[in-house]
């Protein structure tokens, strides 16, 4: 679809990733008749925007660049999005003019994304004080299908004007970078000088390990785990198509729909299990959804975006973790309230028991700010110091909000009602 790939970190990427979350929803608005679906989105925003970050930062192994357009524009959404949620949820009751003013505010956001391009090249215009990344750290970044794609490409070493300007260099296999004479000492970014290193993105080699064929030299562990997971490793070659081989690349819409099936299938059965853990334990949905059940979900957003990231593409994993959230609130909860409130029972109202979810909602606001700006002061870059600050940032915040919900500072949630199972 020629997206760019923060684009589509933020629209196809986060929505394929963000199945979990609708169908934690569905289930608590459905089902359950509880706040459980509200709690696991909260919960799985804060998850995404400092844990799945954090993640990426610290498991990267090197430090990867990050342009500030997506990062703000992602965010900026992102807030607008955490105050719809607050205005629908203050009153404690949805109806269906809310839950369609927050679908409508998606296709705003899908909107903004088509005109992307033109966007940026405004926004680069504006005196800002988010400084652009330097031509040697975008140079660390270029993927060889894109010098493959364009031999005028100014980073690419066999273009004929750097070879022109560079007559002596010579290719070290590290990006067409000059190779420094012996006894000169090294210049900055050169591969023996002391810094920082960064990602320069892989290409497929086309030699895919199947899932279903054991791997060799596996311990009893490993044997054990292979075939703990063989039926679902089955059962996915049996029903989606491998987009990745050449006879099924017009697939990939069947694809994607059935990976979501799967994963709401999957979450269906963890939300399942947790709340009955919860129940015997006497710990309230709310907290369990802000916890485990958002941890949970989220999952897919942190595989999808630590594999990103380690192809070099830090833009994309950032986009993917902000996106989700904007997906999250705004169809995640929009679309279960808008069928229930419209269509199933017109005229009906959603009931949001907690008043805690109000004040953990608006705590979310701190976290888009505290994002923007340790990504600006740390200079657009991810790396292990503020992969760091994201994790103990995103400690807090749970521990405080689950102290809201286990009305350690007030009576915000009402007690659960008596079970008979």
């Amino acid at each position: 679809m020629k997206l760019s790939p923060d684009v589509a970190g933020a629209t196809f990427m986060a929505a394929g990733s963000s199945a979990p979350e609708l169908a934690t929803v569905i289930i608590g608005v459905f089902f359950a008749k509880d706040d459980i679906g509200i709690s696991g989105v909260i919960g799985s925003a804060v998850f995404n925007i400092m844990f799945v970050i954090s993640v990426c930062a610290l498991c990267a192994g090197t430090v990867c660049t990050l342009n500030w357009f997506p990062l703000c524009r992602d965010c900026f959404w992102y807030a607008l999005s955490i105050l719809v949620m607050l205005f629908v949820i203050c009153n404690d009751l949805i109806s269906w003019f809310e839950s369609l003013f927050m679908l409508l505010v998606y296709v705003a956001y899908c909107v903004s994304l088509h005109f992307n391009e033109l966007v940026e090249k405004w926004a680069n215009t504006l005196p800002l004080p988010c400084k652009p990344a330097s031509p040697d750290e975008e140079a660390h970044l270029v993927t060889y299908r894109t010098l493959a794609e364009d031999p005028n490409n100014p980073n690419n070493p066999n273009n004929a004007n750097q070879q022109q300007q560079y007559p002596d260099m010579q290719t070290n296999g590290e990006g067409g970078q000059p190779v420094a004479p012996q006894g000169a000492p090294a210049a900055p970014g050169a591969p023996g000088a002391p810094g920082p290193q960064y990602y320069k993105p892989k290409e497929p080699t086309g030699e895919e390990v199947s899932p279903l064929e054991m791997p060799p030299n596996m311990n009893q562990i490993e044997t054990l785990r292979w075939y703990s997971v063989y039926p679902i490793h089955y059962l996915c070659r049996l029903t989606m198509p491998d987009c990745r081989q050449q006879q099924y690349r017009q697939w990939y819409p069947f694809t994607f729909v059935i990976s979501m099936v799967w994963i709401s299938f999957y979450s269906y059965i963890m939300v399942w299990m947790i709340t009955v853990i919860g129940s015997t334990l006497g710990i309230p949905d709310t907290v369990m959804g802000l916890t485990f059940v958002a941890a949970g979900v989220s999952v897919p957003d942190a595989l999808s975006s630590l594999a990103v990231v380690k192809e070099g593409y830090g833009d994309m994993a950032v986009s993917n973790a902000v996106g989700s959230n904007v997906f999250d609130i705004l169809i995640c909860l929009g679309l279960p309230w808008f069928l229930q409130t419209a269509i199933i029972a017109p005229g009906s109202h959603v009931n949001v028991y907690s008043k805690g979810l109000t004040y953990s909602t608006l705590s979310l606001l701190s976290t888009v700010v505290f994002l923007v700006v340790a990504t600006h002061l740390n200079g657009w870059k991810l790396d292990k110091k503020y992969g760091v600050i994201l994790m103990l940032w995103y400690l807090a915040f749970i521990s405080f909000a689950s102290l809201y919900e286990l009305n350690v500072f007030g009576d915000l949630n009402p007690p659960e009602c008596p079970s008979t199972y």
